[in-house]
């Protein structure tokens, strides 16, 4: 194997962490790579970058403005590899990424991208969970149903190499208009141009969570994906879920929630509710109820369902913190703290939890953080869960597979 891969590194004021992330490139298994920064900074990073003597680092300043034009830059511009991926400038790649990823991708002829496990570490680089995926190989209405809920593939830039003849065939390019969820809406393009993925079964990538890169601003999220689904139909997302390989339980709750993020209130609630009154399914519930809280301001209904949900999996964090937010916005935060603490407790790593509890303890009324997308803990969503389930079993971790 030498097939030339051009890593992307686009930077930011990245001064404290983008040594570690170029070390990590410089140290790979596999030798054949140039690493192609774009950087936009006004810190001590384009000095950082100007240390380094090897001549495999190509390094360019951004000439347009916004986070996004640095990948569009190196795309149009500056790489030579058979192979594109990309690198943020505050995480880290095993050593063996790049050559776990080309022994892959050229194992499997008809595969144009592949992607591997992640490893959450903190600040530290201390190892706070294992993010396994399920393999999509020749099932892209799996992934594009799960894509849509907030599942799928993960840290989607970094996380992914992909044939560089496909991207220039569709002419495939980040998007300016979802600037929050730009790494999103581009695997929404691969999935759609047709492209076959593969899944490499194991962590070959450490993302650093801190607050920096915590996407707090959920409504910028809300609307970009908003964009992003504005592409299908009603008619066409129904007609995707239908053909997944998933449960019908499962299409029921995958279903619901794209309801909800179309702004099809009504028939989310209809559609969550019929399946309570089938079956027990505290992730309906889990839903239904987030969705009264989110889409609707009905905090009364919201709480109903959480709690009715709660009753099945009270070690479930995600209910105890959104019942939080339901009680400090029908009463006070005196009565919603016990709430956020018992959510921290239950998942120590929980930013939501953690961020809500941090506010309750000053004592004055804020808006809090409420979850709504932890599809991949469900039970019912068995392929999904139960495979990341048992790699976080098997890593040591306590902590959840699924979503902060």
């Amino acid at each position: 194997m030498n097939s030339l891969v051009s890593v992307i590194l686009p930077v930011r004021n990245g001064e404290n962490y983008i040594r570690a992330a170029i070390d990590s490139v410089l140290a790979q298994t596999y030798p054949h790579f140039e690493l192609v920064v774009v950087d936009a900074s006004d810190d001590n990073t384009p000095n950082i970058v100007a240390s380094y003597k090897d001549e495999r680092i190509k390094y360019f300043r951004q000439k347009s403005k916004g986070s996004v034009n640095g990948y569009n830059e190196a795309l149009d511009n500056y790489v030579n590899g058979k192979y594109i991926t990309f690198i943020h400038h505050d995480d880290i790649y095993y050593r063996e990424k790049l050559y776990e990823q080309v022994r892959m991708i050229e194992k499997f002829a008809d595969v144009d991208c592949v992607y591997n496990d992640i490893e959450f570490v903190d600040e530290q680089l201390n190892t706070v969970r294992i993010r396994g995926h399920e393999d999509y190989y020749h099932r892209n209405n799996d992934l594009l149903a799960v894509m849509m809920i907030g599942y799928g593939i993960s840290n989607l830039g970094m996380n992914v190499l992909v044939k560089r003849d496909f991207i220039e065939k569709h002419k495939l390019r980040y998007s300016l208009e979802t600037p929050i969820c730009c790494d999103h809406a581009y695997m929404f393009d691969l999935i759609d141009a047709g492209a076959t993925f593969k899944h490499i079964d194991k962590p070959l990538l450490r993302y650093r969570v801190h607050e920096d890169n915590y996407s707090g601003d959920r409504e910028r999220v809300e609307q970009d994906n908003q964009r992003i689904y504005a592409r299908y139909s009603f008619e066409k997302l129904e007609n995707i879920v239908k053909h997944t390989n998933y449960s019908e339980n499962e299409k029921e709750i995958v279903l619901g929630k794209l309801y909800y993020r179309l702004g099809n209130t009504d028939k989310a609630n209809k559609l969550f509710i019929d399946a309570l009154n089938k079956h027990q399914n505290p992730w309906a519930a889990f839903y239904l109820g987030t969705g009264y809280y989110r889409y609707q301001g009905n905090f009364e209904s919201a709480e109903k369902y959480l709690r009715l949900g709660q009753e099945q999996m009270p070690y479930r964090a995600e209910f105890a913190n959104n019942i939080g937010c339901c009680v400090l916005q029908q009463q006070n935060v005196d009565a919603a703290k016990p709430y956020f603490a018992e959510a921290a407790r239950l998942m120590p790593n929980y930013y939501d939890a953690k961020y809500n509890l941090e506010r309750s303890e000053i004592g004055e009324k804020f808006n809090p953080r409420i979850t709504d997308r932890e599809i991949e803990h469900s039970e019912q969503f068995g392929i999904v869960w139960k495979m990341a389930e048992k790699k976080r079993e098997e890593s040591g971790s306590l902590q959840p597979a699924g979503n902060l």
